[in-house]
């Protein structure tokens, strides 16, 4: 059977036999944004096509595929920022972005997935932080500046083996433990369009492991769910999420000062977050990450960012969501001792204070308002504030 259904917001096809079922969705996501403060006024238009083709071939095993679009312009040039104003910002290019194939086992426990992998699908995750526009409240700026081409983050990825256990535990808990080995420079870095699956001699690896545990969940863990989302604008299902992670890169990496090498790149990070009030469609979520990474080869050797997501606080208007969020990129000492002996002065932070507002216009149409107040951009004087409007078109 072969259904195939048009609705505001994407397209969905599905074909079920007695073998197999597939799913093809695609999403479109345009904004534009703007200084509008302590930088030239300078619109700029960007925009983001997510084409994801899922196929079960059995109830255990899964073909995923992703295709993904970008065109437009960069904010970021435009406000001088480290931390990446919009999270859909990316070199005009058409790539495959993931494909993959997932596998269950060990009574649906045990998930073991190889291919074209996008770490932050399933790696330091903050399902409050979603709403947010700004790039670090998806990964945290001293993983996303970890190498010259970063690990394998929207928009180049890299092909890795993930293993992922899901944990039963006692009354209303539930954990997992996971783990990824991935190429560790993703794409090829002389040519940032398309995909390019290169394996250089001096790659190396990178090495991410998470542990994790979740707090009264209303659901199964969806371990053996393996479908990327193509929007995430929708609550998970527990009240409560803890997790650790630790990443090391095997290559050789240069001391930021140039005076000697070393075998290895390493950092950790915490993150937590927490339903807060419920009542109704009213919800309120608080979430916080802190992260570290080795001082002397990563220009950013720490991160902490945290705020407030909630849903439903607008009278009439019980799907709208808000939220309120800070994230702080502090360099570390080394980069800073470098900066002043080049007679360059820095802050010791970036910060950016964002506040955004989602509007829900239907099920599949959605209109966010997005101000960031970006201070010391670069960690230089000074303080930019952006404004934006992004239009998401989803299933």
């Amino acid at each position: 059977m072969l259904t195939l259904a048009l609705w505001w917001g994407g397209w969905l096809l599905t074909a079920d036999t007695s073998r197999s079922t597939s799913e093809l969705a695609v999403a479109y996501t345009v904004e534009v944004m703007s200084p509008l403060d302590g930088a030239p006024v300078q619109p700029v238009w960007m925009d983001n096509v997510d084409v994801t083709l899922t196929l079960h071939l059995t109830p255990r095993t899964t073909l995923f595929f992703y295709g993904l679009g970008n065109q437009g312009g960069s904010i970021s040039a435009r406000v001088g920022n480290a931390q990446g104003v919009s999270n859909i910002e990316a070199p005009t290019s058409w790539r495959l972005y993931e494909a993959f194939a997932e596998h269950i086992v060990a009574d649906g426990r045990l998930s073991v997935l190889v291919g074209l992998y996008d770490l932050n699908s399933e790696f330091d995750v903050l399902s409050a932080a979603e709403l947010f526009l700004n790039s670090s409240f998806g990964v945290g700026a001293e993983l996303a500046a970890s190498s010259p081409q970063g690990p394998s983050i929207f928009p180049v990825t890299s092909p890795g083996l993930r293993l992922r256990l899901g944990l039963q535990l006692p009354s209303h808990y539930a954990g997992y433990l996971q783990a990824v080995v991935l190429d560790g420079i993703p794409g090829d870095p002389d040519r940032p369009a398309g995909t390019h699956i290169v394996f250089g001699r001096n790659d190396g690896l990178l090495l991410v492991a998470e542990a994790g545990a979740l707090v009264h969940p209303e659901a199964p863990l969806p371990d053996d769910s393996p479908i990327r989302l193509v929007s995430r604008l929708h609550e998970h299902p527990h009240h409560h999420k803890l997790a650790l992670g630790f990443w090391y890169y095997t290559a050789r990496f240069q001391w930021l000062d140039a005076t000697r090498t070393q075998r290895g790149n390493v950092g950790a990070y915490l993150l937590g977050e927490s339903r807060l009030y419920r009542e109704g469609s009213r919800t309120l979520w608080a979430f916080l990450r802190v992260g570290v990474a080795h001082p002397r080869v990563n220009r950013f050797g720490a991160y902490t960012g945290g705020g407030f997501s909630g849903r439903g606080w607008v009278p009439g208007r019980p799907n709208d969501r808000l939220g309120l969020a800070l994230a702080a990129a502090h360099n570390s000492g080394a980069y800073r001792r470098l900066q002043r002996r080049q007679g360059i002065p820095v802050y010791h932070t970036e910060w950016v204070l964002e506040g955004t507002y989602l509007l829900t216009l239907s099920n599949a149409l959605h209109l966010q308002f997005d101000l960031q107040w970006v201070l010391h951009p670069d960690t230089r004087a000074g303080s930019v504030l952006v404004g934006g409007l992004r239009l998401l078109w989803t299933p």
